[in-house]
């Protein structure tokens, strides 16, 4: 759905985005990454040691964008590792597990410390989507029920948030769709300030420009 065929001349055309996953280990964020990049699921649990790097060329808004995709090891000793590999990010995942109540707590603390550690480069804070993942495995109205995420997501300043599965697929588009939206609204803002400040640091006072004229002019008059 995302992947395209790049042909030669398009190579340097693309922009690179870097996209960091983080949350407590065990909550799928590799899982994650392999049903977005490779459309995969393993059963198979292995946990993240310090970090682990994927991209994929997408075009998103009629333009070609290379994501790189950075799975963080959710370990709570990581922090120093964390804000290390954050480095230059322009947008982030933080994940959850659904079937451990007490992880959504702790997306706030994964949040905060990169809050705290990067900017955007508008100097806001990085755009961060809060997802809950295997919701496969919660039965219930829990499952399908948002409104205690949404409530969560908004009280704690997330930019949106969604119930996912990497297991069936479940929002994991949604979830790039919804942050690439974030990421390139308020990249094209920061492009469109920066245009206004060269056009105006290029523009002449129309007074300064008429006495410099009228100087030359007598200069002249008087040779």
């Amino acid at each position: 759905r995302f992947i395209i065929k790049m042909q030669p001349q398009d190579i340097n055309l693309t922009t690179d985005l870097k996209i960091i996953i983080i949350g407590k280990s065990g909550a799928g964020k590799t899982s994650f990454v392999n049903k977005w990049i490779k459309n995969t699921f393993d059963e198979t649990y292995k946990s993240t040691i310090v970090s682990e790097y994927s991209s994929k060329i997408i075009k998103y808004a009629d333009k070609i964008y290379h994501i790189n995709l950075w799975d963080i090891a959710g370990q709570d000793n990581n922090a120093i590792i964390t804000r290390t590999f954050s480095k230059n990010a322009h947008g982030c995942i933080t994940m959850a597990d659904a079937t451990e109540p007490i992880s959504l707590q702790e997306t706030i603390k994964w949040k905060k410390e990169l809050d705290d550690s990067e900017k955007f480069p508008d100097l806001g804070k990085i755009p961060n989507i809060l997802i809950e993942n295997k919701v496969d495995l919660i039965e219930g109205n829990d499952a399908n029920d948002n409104s205690k995420l949404e409530e969560f997501a908004k009280e704690n300043g997330f930019d949106g948030c969604f119930k996912t599965s990497a297991k069936t697929g479940l929002n994991i588009n949604e979830t790039i769709n919804k942050l690439m939206s974030i990421i390139v609204t308020r990249l094209n803002s920061v492009a469109e300030k920066e245009n206004d400040m060269n056009r105006k640091s290029l523009q002449v006072d129309p007074e300064n420009h008429s006495e410099k004229d009228k100087y030359r002019t007598q200069q002249a008059g008087c040779c």
